[in-house]
């Protein structure tokens, strides 16, 4: 009998359709493998998205635990210098007693305290020492009420200036009290009115406590009520009470 062949096998080798079959499985594999890579590679995509925004949302919720921890701290800050001033006050207290619990808070912080008539001309009405004397520190003190007090803004935060004897145009022999100091400065105000200015300054190698800036901000705006309410007593007595001439 004759061996019969069929067309496919025909100018085929027989040892050449199990390699065949090997590569269609390889090709297969391979296939599938791209596929899983590329799976993969979104997923970590998507997962990499997922954590940026995880982080983002933390970052959100840091920075807002951070701005109201600072707001606590400016209102208790506000609320130890007002608990302290009470209401029987006259300006010369209302300094004095400020300048002692800005000295006492700040420490090493050195403090300054001007006020302003109504041309916004700022004088040093007083000052208190953590290492920098005020015979030291005068001459300075005189050119940042000319020339850095009137600019400050009348409302928002206080300014914070790492080199304070950038405050200076014109500054006096030797730089000044200022040199390698760093400084906080805000306006004494209340209701749109100046009253003054208050400036903390210490080395610039000491770090403010944490929220000095907008501490110092809530002291200053409690130093403007006080002023505002013994200026606004002073022209109510003047306009109930009247004096002679002779009397003056």
């Amino acid at each position: 009998m004759g061996v019969r062949r069929t067309k496919s096998s025909i100018g085929r080798p027989a040892a050449t359709r199990p390699a065949d079959a090997l590569a269609e499985r390889c090709r297969r594999l391979e296939d599938l493998l791209r596929r899983a890579l590329a799976g993969r590679r979104r997923a970590a995509m998507e997962r990499d998205r997922a954590i940026a925004r995880i982080r983002a949302v933390g970052d959100d919720f840091v920075s807002a635990f951070e701005a109201i921890d600072a707001r606590t701290e400016a209102a208790i800050a506000a609320a130890e210098l007002r608990g302290l001033l009470g209401h029987d006050l006259d300006v010369d207290s209302l300094l004095t007693l400020s300048t002692e619990h800005l000295v006492a808070r700040y420490r090493p912080a050195n403090v300054a305290i001007w006020l302003c008539d109504s041309r916004n001309n700022h004088s040093l009405v007083a000052y208190g020492a953590n290492g920098t004397p005020r015979s030291r520190a005068e001459a300075t003190m005189g050119i940042v009420g000319r020339e850095a007090c009137p600019g400050l803004p009348v409302e928002g935060a206080a300014w914070s200036i790492d080199r304070a004897e950038d405050l200076l145009r014109d500054a006096p022999p030797g730089g000044g009290a200022l040199v390698g100091q760093r400084a906080l400065l805000a306006a004494i105000a209340r209701r749109g009115e100046r009253f003054g200015a208050v400036m903390l300054f210490q080395p610039a190698d000491q770090p403010w406590p944490a929220n000095a800036q907008e501490q110092l901000a809530s002291i200053a705006a409690v130093m403007g009520e006080q002023v505002e309410r013994i200026m606004r007593i002073a022209h109510h007595r003047r306009g109930e009470w009247p004096r002679s001439p002779e009397a003056d």
